[in-house]
C-alpha cells in the first residue's frame, strides 16, 4: 500500500464512519478504531475494542503502515445501539500541531502521548498535560501511576510524536483521583 492510498483509505473512512483496523509501523498488531476527522497530515480516530469505544487517537499518517476497513456489520451494530451517537469531533485544526496541543492544554485535558525515543527508535508512553505550546514542541507535565505530578516538564518535538490519546478509561479513572495540576511558569 502506498502512502497516498492509505492517506486515502482512512479518508473514505472518515466519510463512510466505518471501522477499521490500522497498523502502525512501530507494531506488529492492528487497532481497531473509526476515523472520524482528517487533515492534511494527521487524522483522529475513536478507539474501538470489542463494540466499545474508548476516546480519542491522533495520528500522523507517516505512521501508518497498513489500513483495512473491517465489516460492515460491525458499524451497522455500533449504530443501531446507538454508540457513534455520542461521538463528538473535538474543535481542533489537525493540520496545525501547535492549535491541536493549545486546545488539549486550554481544555485541561489529560492526555497519553506515544513518542520515538531518539536512540533505541521504541516508543515511550506518557500520561500528562500539556503545559505550553511553541511551532516546534510542546510541554507535558506527566503523572505517574502513584497519582502525582512530575516537578517539571518534558519538552517533547512534534515531530517525535507517533500518536497521542485523550478521552480514554485509562486516562478518566486517573483523572478522577490526580491532585489538581500545578501552575506551570511558561
Amino acid at each position: 500500500m502506498t502512502q497516498n492510498q492509505k492517506t486515502e483509505a482512512i479518508k473514505k473512512a472518515v466519510a463512510e464512519r466505518r471501522f477499521c483496523a490500522v497498523r502502525l509501523m512501530y507494531e506488529h498488531t492492528e487497532r481497531h478504531m473509526i476515523p472520524i476527522a482528517a487533515g492534511k497530515d494527521r487524522f483522529i480516530a475513536v478507539n474501538e475494542s470489542d463494540l466499545k469505544l474508548d476516546g480519542y487517537i491522533l495520528i500522523d499518517f507517516r505512521q501508518v503502515d497498513a489500513v483495512y476497513m473491517l465489516s460492515e456489520a460491525s458499524g451497522e451494530i455500533a449504530r443501531n445501539e446507538g454508540f457513534l451517537d455520542a461521538v463528538r469531533i473535538p474543535p481542533v485544526d489537525l493540520d496545525s500541531p501547535r492549535m491541536i496541543f493549545s486546545y488539549l492544554a486550554n481544555s485541561g485535558t489529560n492526555i497519553e502521548v506515544e513518542v520515538c525515543s531518539d536512540a533505541s527508535r521504541e516508543t515511550a508512553i506518557f500520561p500528562g498535560r500539556v503545559v505550553g505550546t511553541t511551532d516546534y514542541e510542546f510541554r507535558l507535565l506527566i503523572f505517574n501511576v502513584s497519582c502525582t505530578w512530575e516537578k517539571r516538564p518534558v519538552t517533547i518535538g512534534y515531530d517525535r510524536l507517533r500518536a497521542v490519546k485523550f478521552g480514554t478509561g485509562y486516562l478518566d479513572i486517573y483523572s478522577k483521583y490526580l491532585p489538581t495540576c500545578p501552575v506551570i511558569p511558561q
